[in-house]
């Protein structure tokens, strides 16, 4: 039976917080299976490198959202009805805030990174002329919202060419630099590149933002959860991620952190009554899902982000040794430094094509990874590396792509 009104949010957090309330049956694999298998859902003898596209969820947060949920629709309207489920979300709230650095009334859930920079170029309520700065990296996800506000709003559109050689810090600063103009109100980019993994320098460059009276949004979909984020020290306006991918949480969630000092000048209409989650403004919301990414941010922080990025970095090094005398192959990610990121690319002869080769690797070698996106322009296969990848991973990885190249 579910606990009186007065129990009621202890209980759900218990529920939330993993196998151990022990409510649910745990899945029993058939085999002995690797330690990423018994952590995870993962297929038997599947190595997974591609948590850069879709992020595995642990089997503790799986758990913990099927329970919060079974919780839930045992009696809808105690939780949902007056939004009595708000201060269960406000737990994963104040765990996402502390993983980010920021204050909790900064940081709002939403269902992807997508959905947040959408709700970024909405709130901004740009005119007529206002320019917009991007450079020819931003992913589908982070351009589109600025695409829509050219195609209704006459917004302009300015896109700085950063080659795919090029990784200094110094000289990606200066590119962005050059690209301001006088009606230039946002500087929007990645803060690490889906195609490459380059690694932006978000705190020189919202340096160079405000010096300039510009405001810089950071699409982070492919850094919070892979890398220590901390918005305050990258000093950004506006910073949008998700959970499904290395926040290793449930599927169609995310977070959007809106700086104290830009929420005057951007105002989304999903958090005008506040930045709290299921308000009159944003309505119903998907409270077991939100509890289940509470789960997963507590566990990553509890892993210390500093050491999982170092083990991440760590395992992406290795691999691009491995990879470096592979005929017909050639990396052009970042070489290991500032602005190496977990993501790791390599472009491929052109005798090769990129999803061939990755439906090879994952159909004969059961290795998944991902093909580079089309719209960046070159024929490539990626790598992501998460703190569930061990060294027997990359280095089976790159035993596959020699085997596939040079048959």
């Amino acid at each position: 039976m579910i606990p009186s009104s007065a129990d009621r949010r202890q209980f759900l957090l218990t529920l939330a917080g993993g196998a151990s309330a022990g409510l649910l049956p745990a899945l029993q694999p058939s085999t002995a299976p690797t330690p990423a298998e018994r952590e995870f859902l993962l297929t038997e003898g599947l190595t997974y490198l591609n948590t850069g596209t879709i992020g595995p969820t642990r089997r503790a947060t799986i758990d913990a959202t099927l329970r919060a949920w079974e919780a839930l629709e045992a009696n809808p309207v105690a939780h949902y009805g007056q939004f009595a489920g708000a201060p269960m979300i406000q737990d994963t709230r104040t765990a996402a805030a502390k993983l980010l650095g920021c204050d909790l009334d900064e940081l709002a859930i939403t269902g992807s990174t997508t959905t947040g920079m959408n709700a970024i170029a909405e709130g901004l309520r740009l005119r007529v002329g206002d320019r917009v700065l991007l450079t020819d990296q931003e992913h589908a996800g982070g351009l589109h919202c600025w695409q829509y506000l050219a195609r209704h709003h006459g917004v302009e559109l300015d896109v700085v060419s950063i080659p795919r050689t090029e990784h200094r810090s110094a000289a990606l600063v200066d590119a962005i630099a050059k690209g301001i103009r006088d009606r230039t109100r946002v500087i929007s980019l990645s803060h690490v590149f889906s195609s490459t993994g380059l690694r932006m320098p978000i705190a020189d460059l919202s340096a160079l933002a405000r010096s300039r009276g510009v405001m810089c949004v950071v699409d982070g979909a492919q850094a919070a959860g892979a890398i220590r984020v901390n918005v305050r020290e990258l000093g950004c306006h506006a910073y949008a991620t998700s959970g499904h991918k290395w926040l290793l949480g449930p599927k169609g969630t995310g977070l959007l952190y809106i700086a104290k000092d830009a929420q005057v000048a951007i105002r989304p209409m999903a958090y005008e009554e506040s930045y709290g989650t299921y308000t009159n403004s944003n309505g119903v919301v998907n409270l077991p899902a939100i509890m289940g990414l509470g789960n997963a941010i507590r566990y990553l922080d509890a892993a210390d982000m500093a050491k999982v990025e170092a083990h991440n970095l760590r395992l992406r090094n290795r691999l691009a040794d491995s990879l470096a005398a592979v005929p017909g192959l050639t990396i052009v990610s970042p070489p290991a430094g500032g602005q190496a990121s977990p993501l790791l690319t390599a472009l491929l002869a052109e005798r090769f094509d990129r999803k061939t080769v990755s439906r090879a690797l994952l159909e004969r070698h059961q290795v998944a990874i991902r093909a580079t996106h089309p719209e960046f322009g070159f024929n490539g296969i990626r790598f992501s590396m998460h703190e569930f990848n061990t060294d027997a991973d990359v280095d089976r990885a790159a035993d596959a792509v020699r085997r596939e190249l040079t048959a």
